[in-house]
């Protein structure tokens, strides 16, 4: 029977590689039993073993196979780890963090999986970038696709995405980078067909883009009023509200609404980008701090206290 076939492979193997090769190779339909196997054959086998490797990459091709992570759990950064005390090639390391990225979007663990096609990409050196175009494709349109991410400019630093240069979703992807709403409306204009195909709406990409204008609209300002949403953000008066409420519960912004004035009072939004320009000014702040703190110790041995730079 199947169940004999699979117990059989299982107790005439002994090493750790040779026996996850039987579970995952047996062609029963059983795979809720060959999950367990393996998952407790990967909870028991120590990490420092190099033959885990083997039984890692089984795991991963079982996840992704069924769809289910019931008997393991996978940590990026723990993998990432045991990579190096098995000292992988780069190749070996490329294996894993792709089927890690295959696994976790089988289980939908989109944020994780996402995660590791990043790691993958970070594998290709200046000169491979163009090996792993496709990857990079999915890794731009998955991060576009993500509700929860909006800052996506660390993309471009790696080589795979820069080997997309010149090509339409590399395009798209400078947009959700530093474009603003107008931006991605021409694109999506004038190339329809291939928005269309992705796995992604146009209303999402539309959502997004509005939050994303929204930020890049209170970097530098204290107060917006809601008829630049309107004008800037192509929304009816009577959506705003719920929109900037929207925007406030993603994080992207910090502020409230002055409903009598029909504007929000912006405390502070995220950088879209984080350059040279931002740590200068992390670098300002950090050194009118530190004046700060010597005033007040000053001040406090002479007995006296005196206000700070900036008033606080």
């Amino acid at each position: 029977t199947p169940r004999y076939s699979l117990w059989e492979a299982v107790v005439s193997t002994q090493s750790t590689g040779d026996l996850s090769n039987a579970i995952i190779n047996d062609t029963s339909p059983r795979t809720a039993l060959k999950s367990k196997l393996l998952g407790h054959q990967f909870s028991c086998y120590q990490p420092s073993l190099p033959s885990t490797y083997t039984l890692l990459i089984n795991v991963l091709k079982l996840v992704k196979e069924t769809g289910s992570m019931r008997y393991v759990n996978l940590d990026i950064n723990q993998i990432s780890e045991w990579l190096g005390l098995w000292k992988c090639d780069v190749q070996e390391q490329r294996d894993v963090f792709r089927l890690l990225h295959e696994a976790f979007s089988a289980i939908n663990q989109g944020e994780k999986a996402i995660e590791a096609l990043v790691r993958l990409l970070k594998l290709y050196a200046e000169n491979e970038g163009v090996e792993a175009k496709s990857d990079a494709h999915i890794c731009v349109i998955s991060h576009i696709a993500h509700p929860k991410i909006f800052v996506m400019d660390h993309l471009l630093d790696l080589h795979p995405i820069r080997a997309l240069d010149g090509q339409l979703s590399h395009e798209l992807l400078q947009i959700f980078v530093t474009g603003h709403l107008n931006d991605y409306i021409e694109f999506y204009n004038n190339n329809t067909d291939f928005v269309e195909k992705l796995a992604v709406t146009h209303e999402e990409n539309l959502r997004k883009m509005r939050l994303l204008t929204l930020s890049s609209m209170a970097q530098d300002c204290s107060e917006i009023e809601f008829t630049q949403l309107t004008t800037n953000l192509n929304l009816v008066p009577g959506d705003v509200e719920s929109f900037v409420i929207e925007a406030i519960a993603s994080g992207l912004i910090k502020g409230k609404i002055n409903e009598p004035e029909g504007k929000i009072l912006i405390s502070s939004s995220i950088n879209r980008t984080f350059k040279e320009q931002q740590w200068n000014i992390i670098k300002t702040k950090l050194e009118v701090w530190q004046k700060n703190l010597i005033t007040i110790q000053e001040s406090m041995k002479k007995g006296h206290f005196a206000m700070p730079i900036g008033g606080g």
